[in-house]
């Protein structure tokens, strides 16, 4: 290949999926890599490339639009069109969208191990508006651009396959 890009580096420092984005970055065999994400995967990813002997060129770009916080509390019934509602289990995931499908709300559903098949079907189905809202996991942080109006955290807290813990800055930012 010519160019490869990789979005969301920062996955790189993570116990549980770090080594996978390891040996993608590692086994890219192009001649130029485009490497998207947090500052905070920034020296790490600088020890691997200068490790591998490789150049480096940093870009940093700021965000055009401001995160903005409603500091309302969310109902249930608050739900509205385009909104992603997020929480950190598949079984939260069909719980909420049950709860909105018996409200006669079609929602669209993104979590960790649905087939990408079935995932990029979810993600048609809210861009072209055959759903209303979106329930999802943090998977949705993962590299994906949807038309999403607003996001709803519906737990500040998750399991992290060691503790529960509360949500980083970093992790906000990135979903």
């Amino acid at each position: 290949y010519d160019i490869a890009v990789i979005d969301e580096i920062q996955m790189i420092q993570d116990e549980q999926r770090g080594d996978a984005w390891t040996r993608a970055l590692l086994g890219l065999k192009c001649r130029e890599i485009h490497i998207c994400g947090a500052l905070n995967a920034k020296e790490i990813l600088f020890d691997i490339i200068e490790d591998c002997g490789d150049e480096l060129e940093f870009k940093e770009y700021k965000r055009n639009i401001p995160l903005e916080i409603e500091y309302k509390a969310f109902s249930y019934k608050d739900a509205q069109v385009g909104d992603a509602l997020v929480v950190f289990s598949k079984k939260r995931v069909l719980k909420l969208a049950s709860h909105y499908s018996n409200l006669g709300i079609k929602s669209s559903l993104i979590y960790g191990d649905l087939p990408p098949e079935v995932r990029r079907k979810q993600y048609e189905q809210f861009v072209n508006k055959e759903s209303e809202i979106l329930i999802t996991t943090d998977a949705i942080g993962m590299g994906v651009n949807l038309p999403i109006r607003r996001i709803v955290f519906m737990n500040m807290k998750k399991f992290d396959g060691n503790e529960i813990r509360y949500l980083t800055s970093q992790e906000v930012k990135q979903i």
